[in-house]
């Protein structure tokens, strides 16, 4: 009977930590359907891609998508 009684214990406080866990795991209403900032678009002078500047890889005034095309164009422009 004792080990009834213990088992029903463990479960019941395993219980009770799952439901606090999930509410306080629940995300709060008033930050959630917060839209992101809009960010400054470039566009990839290989490929035309639009991508947000802080993400483009820039060469003076030209800005690339990646590094591939930026080294794509140098090789273009320097034949």
């Amino acid at each position: 009977m004792n080990l009834l009684r213990f088992i029903l214990l463990v479960l019941a406080i395993w219980l009770i930590f799952r439901i606090v866990k999930r509410y306080l795991n629940r995300p709060s209403k008033t930050s959630s359907r917060i839209p992101p900032e809009p960010s400054d678009m470039v566009r990839c002078e290989q490929c035309g891609l639009h991508i947000p500047k802080i993400e483009a890889v820039r060469d003076g005034d030209r800005y690339y998508c990646s590094r591939q095309h930026l080294e794509e164009s140098k090789d273009k422009h320097s034949l």
